[in-house]
């Protein structure tokens, strides 16, 4: 028993700790990065030769903080992709650098955990593991990524309904999910629960 623990425990050490080279990534992985000082990360299925489908912004709606008013409104475009950020969203393939930059910062990329065990989804549950199994090839997600990304048909962007992390789950179960906003929501709804003054 103690030793199905420690196993557990240090499987959820690697979750928190994992960075990934790029060199190492294969078609059909889940990966994402981490924006804003670690507070919710970024997901995307590595399709190949360096570039990542994954899910943004869709227009009209908002971020997790409005965009800065210094932000100018278009920036040029990515000599490697052609990327252009602020000029739109939805489901898009850009290079892996378009993909993990904040700003002027190229984050490292982690790699997302299926059948997480149970004590390591509590340990790091923000958007790095879900306790669901990947059902799907490799080959299989990443058409389930290019047949998104070819009818732009995932839907509108909305934070805690659909987000990039329900687009990458989907491509890799079939599933829509995210346990990023769902941790979020179910931390917001502890603190709004009325206190009881019995």
């Amino acid at each position: 028993m103690m030793n199905k623990i420690k196993k557990e425990f240090e499987d959820g050490m690697k979750l928190i700790w994992k960075k990934v080279d790029p060199k190492d990534l294969k078609p059909g992985d889940h990966i994402y990065a981490y924006r804003l000082y670690g507070s919710y990360s970024h997901h995307g299925i590595y399709a190949e030769d360096g570039y990542v489908i994954h899910f943004t912004r869709t227009e009209g709606k908002e971020a997790i903080l409005p965009r800065s008013r210094v932000e100018p409104e278009t920036v040029p475009a990515c000599p490697e992709c052609g990327y252009q950020k602020n000029t739109g969203g939805g489901v898009i393939k850009t290079c892996l650098d378009c993909f993990r930059r904040a700003r002027k910062t190229l984050h490292s990329i982690h790699y997302f955990m299926y059948g997480a065990p149970q004590l390591g989804f509590l340990l790091k549950n923000s958007g790095t593991c879900n306790t669901l199994s990947c059902t799907r090839s490799p080959q299989e997600v990443v058409k389930a990524a290019n047949e998104l990304l070819k009818s732009d048909d995932f839907g509108e962007y909305d934070l805690t309904g659909n987000n990039c992390e329900h687009f990458a789950t989907y491509c890799k179960t079939g599933v829509r999910a995210s346990v990023q906003t769902a941790f979020y929501d179910a931390c917001l709804m502890k603190h709004k629960e009325p206190k009881n003054h019995s």
